[in-house]
């Protein structure tokens, strides 16, 4: 039977959508996890179908399991259960494939989308796959102070570094700022890794707003491809 994991470290959370998706013990079975790193040792001992995680936990919170899970388990949907981020910004995510659930959001909402992605239906909603600039806007939300390193299916890596979710710098082979940004968000199935820092000493040499940001880079990929040319 399919596996479904929820992750959220208010045990009354856990509880209520435990008591509620029960309705649906024919079609899949609940697993708990208290926060990421206890996530992350449930992914490794199981076949999990689908991963159901809030965004600020301790130890190792949402988006350091999201990277995890796109890692090493890329073919598992995911959804973000949240209370934090801007409005205009859940907009936004809300039209690509990231599905935010605004806690409180209705359980039934919820238990939908996991039978779509049980299904194999290709919905909004799911991180299957997520890309990086997804991912950036997830942190953005989240107000997060960290650095990712994005990887290339080949050998070139480069680094995100944010700070109260502002994108202060990227870093890529010789480049910085908003070039290095272009290229690693031109990234094929890019691999993310991400860590926390304190550094107060970095320089922000990106100083246009992650959404233009994104669609530049969208528009420079796209005239890459008509071109048959690589960015």
């Amino acid at each position: 039977m399919d596996k479904v994991l929820i992750v959220d470290d208010d045990l009354k959370v856990q509880r209520i959508l435990w008591d509620r998706l029960q309705e649906y013990e024919d079609k899949f079975e609940i697993v708990l996890a208290y926060d990421g790193a206890e996530a992350m040792e449930v992914l490794q001992q199981n076949s999990i179908s689908v991963v159901i995680t809030d965004i600020v936990m301790p130890k190792v919170d949402g988006l350091e399991l999201l990277a995890h899970i796109k890692e090493s388990y890329p073919d598992t949907p995911c959804f973000v259960m949240t209370a934090y981020g801007t409005s205009d910004i859940k907009d936004k995510l809300s039209k690509s494939t990231v599905r935010i659930f605004n806690k409180p959001f209705l359980i039934d909402d919820l238990a939908n989308a996991i039978l779509q992605a049980l299904e194999q239906d290709t919905t909004d909603g799911t991180l299957k796959g997520i890309s990086v600039a997804n991912f950036l806007q997830l942190i953005q939300m989240e107000e997060k102070t960290c650095f990712l390193e994005i990887s290339s299916t080949g050998s070139e890596k480069g680094f995100f570094y944010f700070k109260d979710g502002e994108l202060y710098d990227a870093v890529c082979g010789g480049l910085n700022g908003e070039e290095a940004a272009f290229k690693l968000l031109a990234f094929d199935n890019a691999s993310i890794r991400l860590k926390n820092f304190s550094d107060d000493k970095i320089v922000k040499r990106i100083n246009v707003s992650l959404m233009n940001l994104i669609m530049e880079s969208q528009r420079l990929k796209d005239e890459s491809k008509k071109s048959g040319e690589h960015i």
